[in-house]
């Protein structure tokens, strides 16, 4: 494969996005799926799509949307401003599809992915063996476990998922996808990547527990209501502070605190080990953050949770979090062969908040893991990635890498 990436900080969304398309261009000419993202700030970000066609003067399928809260390119992190990745060769075939999002479960987008899983067999049969669907949908709009359910019940079992939700600049008002060149806040893309070497996909955080186990006792799809029959938001916040949280006095930030912070993390699929009887090095907690505390305390979260399922505050540092962004690329990468052309990462808007200007230096040190090869992407507000036989496929907080194989 080749992987050609840039990033434009330009003040404006046409120009940024021109010229992120331009530098990406010189290394792919013949560009097969272009992955471009822009801040929402803009206020002509609606025409970022357009913008990045006309510099790569092609008809590629086009996927992504907003930022959220930065872009970057090749370890360069821009708060305001366009990246642009592109996938060519001949190692590689593409198929790319649109849905509405109507409903919370969104049944409706069923149908697209499997668009996406017929391509599949098709490539499969010209020699395209692997396949890899990428999955994006607005944040906020959507319930990303919604997302990931329509994405595994169309595409199929042997698809590996990757992508997220898109995001803003932390006003949690407007995520947009790209569909058909246009930011829409109504959609929800699908694009297949077949290929007859496997793409490596891979998440971690490395957030630790630091509060006693809870139990969710009433949900409400994307609500939570309550941690052992008390008010979520009390209990949240009360481990928090105990281990050592300083909670905001404004009510309005408490949300992007704990996000940022002390999120709650939840034992993943096909795992029902109590936390206290957890070997060394097991794998880590899915983390779930928070969006918004509404006025009668529900917490609204960026996907649903079961009641019922056990779960614990966590944290961790700054070196915490860089070296698990070191371990999920050097899985990707193996997971891909371990020669690679590229790689897209996608980081959780909440590590930006967290790392503050250690987010350029945990992609330094991600792009050095990799070798030194192109990379690219956004902060979204939650990560889709499911590699093969994983159960989980939805996370917080969470850096996500996928390494094209050379």
């Amino acid at each position: 494969m080749k992987i050609g990436c840039g990033v434009s900080s330009a003040p404006s969304a046409e120009l940024a996005a021109r010229e992120a398309a331009e530098s990406a261009r010189r290394d792919v000419a013949d560009a097969k799926l272009a992955l471009v993202f822009v801040s929402a700030a803009y206020d002509d970000a609606e025409i970022g799509a357009r913008a990045a066609r006309a510099a790569l003067d092609s008809d590629v399928p086009i996927i992504g949307g907003t930022a959220g809260g930065a872009v970057h390119a090749n370890a360069v992190v821009a708060k305001r401003g366009a990246s642009v990745l592109l996938v060519g060769g001949d190692d590689v075939e593409v198929a790319c599809a649109i849905a509405p999002a109507k409903t919370p479960s969104l049944i409706e987008a069923v149908p697209a992915a499997e668009e996406i899983a017929r391509a599949a067999d098709a490539a499969s049969r010209r020699g395209f063996a692997h396949y890899a669907c990428l999955v994006f949908g607005p944040g906020v709009f959507v319930d990303g476990e919604a997302l990931v359910a329509a994405a595994r019940k169309g595409a199929g079992a042997r698809a590996q998922l990757a992508g997220g939700l898109t995001g803003d600049d932390l006003t949690l008002d407007r995520p947009r996808i790209f569909a058909g060149d246009e930011l829409r806040n109504d959609r929800v893309a699908f694009a297949g990547l077949f290929s007859k070497k496997p793409l490596g996909v891979a998440a971690k955080h490395g957030f630790k527990p630091v509060g006693p186990e809870r139990v969710v006792t009433r949900a409400d799809g994307v609500l939570l209501l309550e941690l052992d029959g008390r008010p979520a938001l009390d209990v949240w916040i009360e481990d928090a502070r105990a281990a050592g949280a300083t909670i905001p006095d404004d009510p309005a930030a408490i949300a992007l605190y704990l996000a940022s912070h002390y999120e709650l993390g939840f034992v993943p699929g096909g795992d029902d080990v109590p936390g206290s009887e957890r070997a060394a090095g097991a794998r880590e907690l899915v983390a779930r953050a928070p969006l918004a505390v509404r006025p009668d305390g529900a917490i609204q979260m960026s996907a649903s949770v079961a009641e019922r399922t056990a779960c614990q505050v966590v944290s961790a540092t700054n070196a915490d979090m860089m070296a698990a962004a070191e371990r999920a690329a050097i899985m990707a990468a193996k997971r891909a062969g371990g020669e690679i052309a590229g790689a897209f990462l996608f980081p959780c808007s909440g590590r930006l908040v967290a790392l503050g200007a250690d987010l350029q230096r945990e992609h330094g040190r991600v792009q050095a893991t990799l070798g030194g090869v192109p990379t690219a992407g956004a902060c979204v507000f939650g990560e889709i990635v499911r590699a093969a036989r994983e159960s989980d496929a939805f996370f917080n907080t969470t850096l996500g890498v996928v390494a094209f194989p050379r």
